[in-house]
């Protein structure tokens, strides 16, 4: 139970800090991706030139001398991104929730997603280390004392684009460029592909996404300006939350109900949340969505990562609020 909750809360503070915490790294309920295995990159490794100059997701300007060798990946998007441009080998470490491709599973876990061990850091001796726009400034700071690089991979509003830009920023830092340009483009012919399916859509269903339902009176769901709000949309969905007062709001169950959503997507599915036991929630019953049997769980991992697999993420959703499209 405390892994679950510890988890929970490093995807829902993975989410709510890439909108909200920017401010503070001086730079985002969920809470909290590579590319299908068609796109793996083929070209041979890119080096980087001596000196080169990067402005990492935080507006630091991140000079290295030379190209890395040994990769510290402290968040499981940064770790996924780092694998899809072929930057696996390189990785000596990474955090406890980075768990994708399965050969990072036994690296070293040298963070529980919020205190990294700064001794156990040293000792790995990477030249880089990645870590995600939430990363506590305190934590930047530190690495940067133990004279070690950084670069805080993370945009202030994650968008599909900002994570295609940081897919390129770390193939240029790893000497991957070229890797990271196929898997962008891989992730183009897919979006576009997607595009298309979903404008034979002929309806726009009213969604709720929950995000974290440990208070099942109030729970959090993506609002306006939240990536998930931008898959939703791309799925081809009305997101009932679109007009909330900020990117992840808490809803009140009544206001939820009167939204009367007709597909519901549980993102917590994974952390307990049980798709049938949404309608023995008090009033939940009369629910579109509920009368329907379209309460549905997703792969919290495909959605809530930054990285090449949110557009398996978003094809997942689209699978759900239009699977009418997908039939064929």
């Amino acid at each position: 139970m405390q892994f679950r909750q510890k988890k929970l809360n490093l995807i829902l503070g993975a989410l709510i800090g890439l909108t909200l915490f920017i401010a503070a790294c001086g730079a985002p309920v969920v809470q909290p991706t590579a590319v299908p295995p068609t796109a793996a990159p083929t070209l041979a490794p890119t080096q980087a030139p001596s000196g080169v100059s990067l402005t990492d997701s935080a507006g630091r300007n991140v000079t290295l001398t030379t190209l890395p060798t040994r990769i510290v990946s402290l968040t499981p998007s940064t770790t996924e991104i780092a694998c899809a441009v072929g930057a696996c080998d390189k990785l000596v470490g990474v955090d406890q929730f980075s768990d994708f491709p399965a050969q990072v599973k036994t690296l070293p876990k040298l963070s529980d997603g919020f205190n990294p061990n700064y001794e156990q850091i040293v000792a790995a001796k990477p030249d880089l280390v990645l870590v995600a726009g939430i990363t506590s400034p305190d934590v930047i700071k530190k690495l940067e004392e133990l004279k070690i690089n950084v670069l805080v991979v993370g945009a202030v509003s994650t968008t599909f684009d900002t994570i295609k830009s940081e897919i390129g920023m770390v193939g240029k830092a790893v000497g991957r460029a070229d890797q990271a340009a196929q898997v962008v483009a891989a992730m183009d012919v897919k979006l576009a592909d997607l595009a298309t399916k979903i404008a034979q859509a002929k309806t726009k269903p009213r969604v709720f996404w929950e995000l974290d339902a440990t208070d099942p009176a109030k729970p959090f769901t993506p609002g306006p300006g939240s990536f998930i709000d931008e898959i939703i949309t791309r799925a081809g969905g009305e997101n009932v939350a679109h007009n909330a007062s900020s990117p992840y709001p808490q809803l009140n169950a009544e206001e939820i109900i009167r939204a009367n959503p007709q597909i519901i997507i549980l993102s917590d599915a994974a952390y307990g949340i049980a798709p049938e036991s949404v309608g023995k929630r008090p009033g939940w019953d009369v629910v579109q969505a509920v009368k329907d049997n379209k309460v549905f769980p997703i792969d919290d991992n495909l959605v809530s990562r930054p990285g090449p697999r949110v557009v398996e993420g978003l094809e997942a959703a689209a699978k759900l609020i239009h699977p009418e499209l997908f039939t064929q």
